[in-house]
């Protein structure tokens, strides 16, 4: 399950929103300052357990999936004024959190993400409070199961009131509309980073990433400092050792520049890697392939021979920009949900290319050439992208796959569609990829 994430109610609290780091002392500093109830956060002292109760906790859920996510206390009295008074606690047992666990998902259609945290109370044993921290969700409008019918609540400042039906329309025509709006923006910030990759031998593969519940990274010269000394200053790019840190980085319009070599002319042209990272969670990475071709040329083997793209790059190249760019989505721009990912590979200007793959010393044509190039795209959790995960190389390989088929091979076989590497295919990065998959708890075959 993907980390709750609220930079305000994270400020509130003092802490991350989550069952490692969430304290009594975290939830007595809401009460201490006598926090108001709002659109992202609800008090309950407890929820009954008599039938007319059962759909409670599954509407609270869906009122907050339904407008922004947040959190839901219960065990928290308040007063007329909505503000947290007294924390009297309910019973903290593993049958309550069961059966919160139950009647929530047996109500709230279509599912929302939520988990439900008990905290503690040091000072009284068997008791504390519970916190439901209920994510945005992509999937709105989620309806409650009420008798025999459905209501569709959302949060009104901090009151629950019921969607009406035009506003419910609306959201159903919203949420189909989501996807059009990604592979919008996709385009728009590809062609942006398109023109400022500078042509020259060899071809270059293009990641981008819409998160489907953006983000907004504030860029200021603390954040963007911050940024500099932490991320930014980490080599982006697998099996590397550090060979490939930012050379400059810069902010934009809305953006972080991320450049590696870099021509300081005016037209600022890229022959290394580069990357832009929006405020939103949106961003684009880009990284240079050599052309494995050009020592044929120059030994006058044939001048009309396609730009030849090694796969173990391609390989890399997909990793390693998918990662990168859900790190930031998801810890810097707070984005989260679902992802559009898309891979281009080409060049600025249209050229011949074709796959090369290693074989007795030399490199051996794989499939056919293309003329413009070939492209992939799929949709995966963005949580689960920014880590070394089985779903981050699933991922990678249904991508990669599809370049793969576009150039007339079959598949990818260095990594699987059921998040797993097989380092005997990765020729001299055989002994790095594994260890990497050790590391990261990533199955090999």
């Amino acid at each position: 399950m993907r980390k709750f994430r609220s930079q305000r109610l994270e400020k509130l609290l003092g802490t991350q929103i989550t069952a490692d780091s969430l304290t009594w002392k975290h939830l007595l500093t809401l009460k201490d300052s006598k926090i108001r109830e709002a659109a992202d956060l609800d008090y309950k002292l407890m929820y009954g357990t008599q039938p007319s109760d059962r759909h409670k906790p599954g509407g609270d859920v869906a009122a907050m999936a339904n407008t922004q996510g947040g959190l839901i206390l219960i065990g928290a009295d308040e007063d007329d004024d909505a503000q947290l008074t007294d924390l009297p606690g309910v019973l903290l047992s593993d049958r309550e959190h069961t059966r919160l666990l139950s009647l929530i998902g047996d109500h709230v259609h279509p599912y929302a993400e939520f988990e439900v945290i008990p905290v503690p109370d040091p000072d009284r044993e068997g008791m504390g409070c519970y916190v439901i921290a209920v994510h945005r969700s992509s999937r709105a409008p989620h309806g409650v199961l009420i008798n025999e019918g459905y209501r569709w609540p959302r949060r009104l400042g901090h009151k629950t009131v019921n969607i009406s039906e035009p506003e419910l329309a609306t959201r159903y025509r919203a949420r189909f509309a989501l996807a059009r709006d990604q592979l919008s923006r996709s385009g728009e910030i590809e062609e942006i980073t398109r023109n400022r990759c500078a042509v020259h031998p060899g071809s270059w593969v293009m990641v981008s990433l819409v998160p489907d519940l953006p983000g907004d990274m504030v860029v200021n010269w603390d954040t963007f400092t911050a940024f500099k000394r932490g991320f930014g200053s980490e080599d982006p790019v697998l099996l590397t050792n550090g060979w490939n840190s930012w050379e400059r980085i810069a902010p934009g319009p809305r953006c972080l520049i991320l450049d590696t070599g870099a021509r300081l002319e005016y037209d600022e042209r890229v022959e290394g890697q580069t990357a832009q990272l929006y405020a939103d969670g949106a961003g684009v990475f880009a990284m240079h392939q050599p052309d494995l071709n050009a020592r044929a040329r120059l030994d006058g083997r044939g001048d009309d021979l396609p730009c030849r793209l090694g796969e173990l790059s391609l390989m890399v190249a997909v990793l390693s920009g998918v990662r990168f760019l859900a790190r930031y989505a998801r810890d810097y721009a707070y984005a989260g949900g679902d992802a559009l990912i898309r891979v281009k590979v080409g060049d600025p200007d249209p050229l011949r290319m074709e796959l090369g793959t290693m074989g007795s010393g030399a490199t051996v044509r794989l499939g056919q050439f293309v003329r413009h190039g070939a492209s992939a795209e799929r949709a995966a959790p963005l949580e689960e992208l920014a880590d070394d995960t089985p779903q981050l190389v699933a991922t990678a390989a249904y991508l990669v796959g599809d370049i793969m088929r576009a150039f007339g091979h079959p598949d990818v076989l260095h990594i699987t569609t059921d998040g797993r590497v097989a380092p005997g295919r990765w020729g001299e990065y055989a002994g790095s990829i594994r260890a990497w998959a050790e590391r990261a708890g990533i199955e090999t075959v």
